[in-house]
């Protein structure tokens, strides 16, 4: 899919955050839009959808890029030393900071190492942010980082505040409040402004570029900008396919199925000794028809890890599952994007891609059938395919 999502996120949850939805290929801007919070994303989450690639762009401001000599060749232990090398230069423990390398590169016989630091928390919230909205974040990048790397330093308005990028790896977000200031002091130069340069600035020399959106500006960058805020603990797991997620989804509600079935089994104790061995051996052979190279030991324990490795462990979620089962299966044409189950809500929901809005419409009546309480969220149409979002909750 050449359709990416951008994101730009604020330093505290009240402050507005940016989305654009981008095509890569034809280098268009698709849809766009602005946020008064982030307790608005999950409404852009049902608008959109979640499952086009996300990149998270970042106040500057919270980021520190410095370019650090190195006393040899970067190796990973040199790297995994840098936290210690700029202990001394930071405000806060250095426990509380991130140290992400960049590239590195060599002049002469020194070394230099980019290096970016931000603190733990922030990136811990705007994590938290996109992945309760129901977003899957692939990357995180300092918002300036995306401007146009040229011979003028370039600059662009986004909001209530200024991105400038001087360099390669400098950059700076000011709030437009100090921005006269700030040009006065660090005296940059001739910029080269993508926005309507103020009146009050004239004594600051600019050229104009022509006038871009600020999010539009910043995607083109997108493709020769490698460098990722989401390192180490916080590196993206690798994105599965569409098939491996539909695969998973399927042996959920298989080996929820067969859970249910093994607890039916074992609460009816007053069955005739010979009728109950039968059902086991029937929950036995289920078993086997899925997993036909394992040799059964314990039943249940083996259908609970299976179900815990496919991401549904939560014995309410098994209920839920188990009960929606039928009604999935009657709906082919239907394909399921993602599953996500909220334990304090107690609640399943599931993006789906149908063919049309009918079968949203029919799958939602037959599960309020069977007596479940169902929220459908915003339907969307997308390249001739319907994409939405279904909430289910128990029976009331």
């Amino acid at each position: 899919m050449s359709e990416q999502l951008i994101i730009r996120l604020g330093s505290q949850a009240e402050e507005p955050i940016w989305w654009l939805v981008w095509a890569a290929d034809s280098q268009e801007v698709i849809a766009s839009g602005q946020l008064n919070h982030a307790d608005e994303l999950p409404d852009l989450a049902q608008y959109i959808g979640t499952t086009r690639p996300l990149t998270a762009l970042v106040p500057a401001c919270d980021v520190v890029l410095k370019t650090v000599p190195l006393p040899g060749k970067p190796t990973r232990q040199l790297l995994q030393a840098l936290p210690f090398m700029l202990e001394e230069e930071q405000a806060e423990e250095i426990e509380q900071l991130l140290v992400l390398p960049g590239k590195a590169e060599q002049q002469g016989e020194q070394y230099l190492q980019q290096v970016a630091i931000v603190r733990r928390a922030l990136v811990v919230q705007w994590i938290d942010w996109l992945q309760q909205a129901g977003f899957n974040l692939r990357q995180m990048v300092p918002d300036a980082l995306l401007l146009p790397a040229l011979e003028l330093p370039t600059t662009i308005e986004l909001g209530q505040q200024w991105l400038l990028r001087q360099g390669e790896w400098q950059v700076s977000c000011i709030d437009q409040s100090w921005w006269a200031d700030f040009l006065q002091l660090a005296a940059p130069g001739e910029l080269l402004s993508y926005s309507p340069w103020p009146a009050a600035l004239a004594a600051q020399p600019a050229q104009l570029a022509p006038a871009e959106l600020p999010l539009a500006l910043l995607a083109q960058q997108l493709s020769p900008q490698s460098f990722n805020l989401l390192q180490g603990e916080f590196a993206p797991k690798r994105p599965q396919s569409k098939l491996w997620q539909q695969w998973r989804l399927s042996a959920s509600l298989a080996l929820a199925t067969l859970l249910v079935y093994l607890v039916t089994v074992g609460m009816q104790g007053y069955k005739a000794g010979s009728q109950a061995q039968a059902d086991i051996q029937t929950a036995n052979q289920m078993y086997k028809q899925r997993f036909p190279q394992e040799r059964v030991v314990n039943l249940r324990r083996q259908v609970e890890r299976k179900l815990a490795a496919s991401g549904g462990s939560d014995s309410s979620m098994v209920g839920l599952l188990a009960q929606i089962q039928p009604s999935l299966s009657s709906m082919p044409g239907m394909t399921l994007d993602n599953l996500r189950y909220d334990v304090k809500k107690s609640e399943l929901r599931f993006q789906a891609t149908a063919a049309d809005f009918a079968a949203f419409e029919q799958l939602k009546g037959k599960l309020q059938q069977q007596g479940l309480q169902v929220e459908q969220g915003a339907l969307s149409q997308i390249e001739g395919k319907v994409q939405g979002t279904l909430a289910i909750r128990g029976k009331a």
